[in-house]
């Protein structure tokens, strides 16, 4: 069938329960043949007279102004007889009934064969409907008939031809069912076609070689738009050799731009190959025409072709992929750059994620790596976190590999290279290896892996369609104001919704600790959206600290990581940070004055003389933490203000120091606070803080507020509230500066 959906029903299609769906025209009589083309029943005819018979269906079907359908039915001739033909016709109106046809579409009659088997090709009609047309209906007539004479039709059909939606070219050009008029032979080339040898439908159009040298066919020209990608294919088979396809380019006046030449598929003489050309439309480009160019060695070559199409690429290739089209599929062939150490790579229609092929790459035996250099399609947006998706399956089973990113300079050097491990736990599907990573400055071209180790001699796996778009599973850093680190993490939504994710911050010594978030410590968090943004106001000063964003399958079978580049938060020598991790608009940087602080750890302890013993009994617990006074300076009244405004909460805050002062970072209450003057002169307003203090344990809950983001930001992010909303799915949103306002 070359219809994908038949418009008649099973009923009306078959005549398997009656002839009711159908109404005789004139001259005919209908009745239900035993003789079928397939079920059991067919549609007989029996002429009044000498004549034609005809039988239209009896209810109209529904179609659409400007699409193009199809329309045919198998014949046969009850008994035996010469000098009959048969046809179909689709009658186009603008009603469900009543009314007569806006026009009619038939096609050109087959002649039956002198015998009683059913007619192959059938009859068939490719039209567009007409402006105005909503509903149609079919016909089927057959000429030359005698009285009483009998013929019968099976599986009538009419629909939308089978054919790919994304090609410009009209089903009547793909596939040559109606004639070859919208194809042109060049040079050393005449066209026809044949059955029954067709990829689809009936028919497939045939190039014949009239001396040895270049042949070629061109369709008509279809338009395109400039920069737009665009594939050129078509199935063809031959023992003659290879076909190209190639894609001539025009301007709007009809000259020639330039010419896609496309490369040589080898074919085979008993089955059909796809041949692919892929290629971005020039600038200037308002049409193109799709060429078939195969060689001949001989006169009298032939090669069949069938479905040729002109695909455009737009919705099958993100736009924002790094990768070159050629290089991230396999449509086209294995392009340049592509490399296999420990194996061999070919193309295979075995598998593919997309569209016909994919890369199959056969292990020799031992590690293998299977890497992509190329130059990438756009520019690299430093900071920008981008996903690898590197979807490979095999049908070995359980497989370990890795995938890698490998950032690459002017000159090809690496700059950086990440890496993330993966398991295939069976062969029935396609595994992505989602990981992601965020450009480091400098980088112009890119390379990524696929690494496997110890795989045994033919180990087969299968990649396709490689994409480095924008997004991935990372967490961007920055510095930020009041003594802290912005913290965006991306991709959250590239795992299970399922899957939980935590924030870890870790030290340059090893230790580490949870990131504190809105709501509390930012661990085992739900997945609620895809970024999600905080600062980091714990971040100890003048050391380097990365971040660790984990994402775990609560059942324990999965995980992603990505661990942040260092980031070192600069320090004054001479100042400490207090902060209120609660409240960090709060957090003040302070000038550490003399004397530094005694630290005192008392013991707890109760020491016990006992009668007749000479040393007493002590009973002791553990020691309490530090205690002791901080001296701090502040020089004018904006720095008194801030102090007063962090010790007035009396919330528990973290003091932080510099870096080489051998102290560390401890969450204190402060005391009874006392301020004197530094001179006594009244205009002097330096001032010398004596801040009490306990050491204490690292409270709980999240962060309310930013020392850097107000709603002055918010409103400084646009002229409206579209423009302060814009990408925000929630007040939060709006509050934390996810939205990137």
């Amino acid at each position: 069938m070359s219809v994908s959906t038949n418009l008649l029903s099973t009923d009306v299609e078959s005549v398997e329960t009656g002839t009711s769906g159908w109404t005789a025209d004139a001259n005919t009589t209908l009745f239900q043949s035993s003789r079928f083309y397939a079920g059991a029943k067919s549609l007989g005819m029996t002429a009044t007279a000498a004549g034609s018979v005809s039988a239209t269906t009896a209810s109209r079907v529904a179609v659409t102004a400007g699409v193009t359908y199809q329309a045919y039915a198998y014949f046969v001739n009850i008994a035996a007889a010469s000098g009959r033909t048969a046809s179909v016709r689709i009658d186009w109106y603008s009603a469900a009934t009543g009314g007569t046809p806006i026009s009619s579409s038939i096609a050109v009659a087959t002649t039956l064969t002198n015998d009683t088997a059913w007619n192959t090709p059938p009859p068939q009609i490719t039209a567009a409907a007409p402006a105005d047309a909503q509903y149609a209906s079919l016909a089927v007539i057959v000429t030359g008939l005698t009285a009483g004479a009998q013929v019968a039709a099976d599986r009538m059909t009419l629909g939308q031809p089978f054919t790919n939606p994304l090609s410009l070219l009209p089903y009547t050009a793909s596939s040559v069912e109606t004639d070859v008029s919208e194809w042109t032979a060049e040079a050393n080339t005449t066209l026809s076609r044949t059955q029954p040898t067709a990829r689809e439908g009936w028919y497939s159009l045939v190039l014949t070689a009239g001396a040895a040298g270049q042949v070629g066919a061109s369709t008509i020209a279809v338009p395109v738009t400039p920069g737009t990608l665009y594939m050129g294919q078509v199935s063809a088979q031959s023992s003659a050799g290879a076909m190209r396809v190639d894609l001539r380019w025009y301007d709007a006046s009809g000259n020639l731009l330039s010419t896609t030449t496309g490369q040589d598929w080898a074919l085979s003489s008993s089955a059909w190959t796809i041949c692919n050309t892929l290629a971005n439309a020039p600038e200037g480009a308002a049409t193109v025409q799709l060429v078939l160019a195969p060689t001949a060695t001989a006169a009298g070559q032939t090669w069949l072709c069938d479905l040729m199409c002109v695909i455009d690429m737009t919705t099958l290739y993100p736009a924002d992929n790094l990768i070159p089209p050629a290089a991230s599929d396999f449509e086209a062939g294995i392009a340049a750059g592509w490399a296999v150490e420990g194996g061999t790579a070919s193309l295979s229609t075995t598998y593919a994620y997309s569209n016909v092929y994919s890369m199959q790459v056969v292990a020799g035996g031992g590690d293998l790596v299977v890497s992509l250099t190329t130059s990438v399609t756009g520019p690299i947006v430093p900071g920008q976190s981008y996903q690898l998706r590197a979807p490979m399956r095999t049908p070995a089973g359980t497989l370990p590999f890795i995938t890698q990113i490998e950032w690459l300079d002017s000159a090809g050097a690496s700059i950086r290279t990440r890496w993330q491990n993966w398991t295939v736990s069976g062969a029935t599907g396609w595994y992505w290896g989602p990981m992601g990573d965020i450009a480091p400055d400098g980088a112009v071209s890119v390379r990524v892996s696929l690494g496997y180790t110890g795989l045994a001699a033919g180990t087969t796996l299968y990649i396709d369609r490689v994409q480095l778009i924008p997004g991935g599973f990372t967490v961007a850093t920055r510095p930020a104001s009041g003594g802290g680190v912005a913290l965006t993490v991306n991709g959250l939504t590239s795992v299970s919704p399922t899957w939980k994710w935590t924030l870890t911050r870790i030290t340059s010594s090893g230790a580490s600790a949870p990131v504190r978030g809105w709501a509390g410590d930012l661990v085992d968090q739900v997945i609620t959206g895809d970024v999600a943004v905080i600062t980091d106001y714990e971040v100890p000063l003048g050391v380097p600290v990365q971040w660790r964003l984990m994402a775990k399958d609560p059942t324990g079978l999965g995980w992603r990581s990505y661990l942040s580049d260092p980031v070192t938060v600069e320090s004054s020598p001479t100042d400490v940070w207090l902060k209120d991790p609660g409240l960090p608009a709060r957090s003040v940087q302070l000038t550490v004055g003399t004397p530094m602080p005694t630290w005192s750890r008392a013991a707890r302890q109760g020491v016990n003389s006992v009668r007749g013993r000479q040393l007493p009994v002590v009973i002791s617990d553990v020691r309490s933490g530090k205690t002791g006074t901080l001296t701090v300076i502040t020089e004018t009244d904006d720095d008194v203000r801030a102090l007063w405004w962090v010790l007035e909460t009396g919330n528990t805050l973290l003091l932080q120091w510099p870096p080489g002062w051998g102290e560390d970072d401890m969450y204190v209450s402060v005391g009874d606070v006392q301020a004197a003057p530094i001179v006594d002169y009244a205009e002097v307003h330096d001032r010398a803080w004596q801040l009490p203090l306990t050491q204490v344990d690292r409270p709980l809950g999240g962060i309310t507020g930013s020392a850097d983001r107000t709603w002055q930001t918010v409103k400084d992010s646009g002229p409206t509230w579209l423009d302060a909303l814009a990408g925000a799915t929630s007040w939060l949103d709006v509050y934390s500066g996810v939205d990137g306002g």
